[in-house]
């Protein structure tokens, strides 16, 4: 097994034999350029909204995704190197991903029912599994995972306003990945876990959903379901080819509260 993830990952990965582990955030990858920038976009947003007061709230969220996401040509790559080990009739199965975020954002009502919305969202293990299957054979388990600082700037529009908000959500996203992108592999009791670096510098999309909420205490509980659509890929370099490792769509629900100033 060992031979073949070599033959695909010669050049631009080094193998350890052991059990599956996530990617360890440090500050020579992550803080860097993405939370700096996000910082520098927070502060100004706070310094626009101490000029504003009363038109904005600030508010945090914790939720969850599903991600039915694209392998890109990194799926015809594992069904070429697999087809020695397996028979011809194999078949290679994409299953959705589970991962978990966790959300700050601003958001100015510019009138009662339209609201623009800033926000940072970062995204923890994000992907998909691979699963080729043959007769009478084992199956094989891919699974590539990365983590994101997502920057969405949504419009908001409230369809209800009382006794609790309800309404529709849109807008562009930029998504910066951050850290590596974790290969692991396990046929017949083996696993292999990789980390290499990711070429793409941003993905850019659309997210776009519904939101509610309800007065409670002094701010207000909120929710929000999405659906995250990625424009292009992102890419990583196999033995020295530039692979197309994943095209994001995701389904997100998160709950949170937020308070108005």
């Amino acid at each position: 097994m060992k031979r073949v993830l070599m033959s695909l990952f010669q050049n631009s990965v080094s193998f350890s034999k052991g059990s599956k582990s996530k990617v360890a955030f440090s500050k020579t990858e992550v803080l860097k350029k993405p939370l700096i920038a996000g910082f520098v976009f927070l502060m100004a947003v706070s310094g626009l909204a101490a000029q504003q007061t009363g038109q904005f709230s600030f508010g945090g969220r914790l939720g969850g995704a599903v991600g039915f996401n694209d392998p890109g040509t990194f799926d015809n790559t594992v069904r070429d190197h697999f087809d020695s080990l397996l028979s011809r009739s194999h078949s290679v199965v994409d299953e959705p991903e589970l991962n978990f975020n966790f959300a700050i954002y601003f958001n100015y009502a510019i009138t009662s029912r339209l609201s623009a919305q800033a926000e940072l969202n970062f995204m923890i293990n994000q992907g998909y599994e691979l699963i080729l299957s043959a007769p009478s054979q084992r199956s094989i388990l891919i699974d590539v995972n990365y983590h994101s600082l997502d920057i969405p700037l949504l419009l908001r529009y409230s369809l209800i306003d009382a006794p609790v908000i309800f309404g529709i959500q849109a807008g562009p996203h930029i998504s910066i990945p951050l850290g590596r992108l974790e290969v692991y592999e396990d046929r017949d009791g083996a696993a292999f876990n990789e980390r290499f670096g990711i070429d793409t510098s941003a993905a850019f999309g659309i997210t776009a959903g519904l939101f509610a909420g309800f007065n409670a205490g002094p701010g207000r509980v909120v929710g929000d379901l999405r659906f995250i659509f990625d424009f292009n890929s992102l890419d990583a370099t196999a033995s020295g080819t530039r692979v197309e490792f994943i095209k994001r769509r995701a389904l997100a629900a998160t709950i949170g509260y937020e308070i108005s100033f």
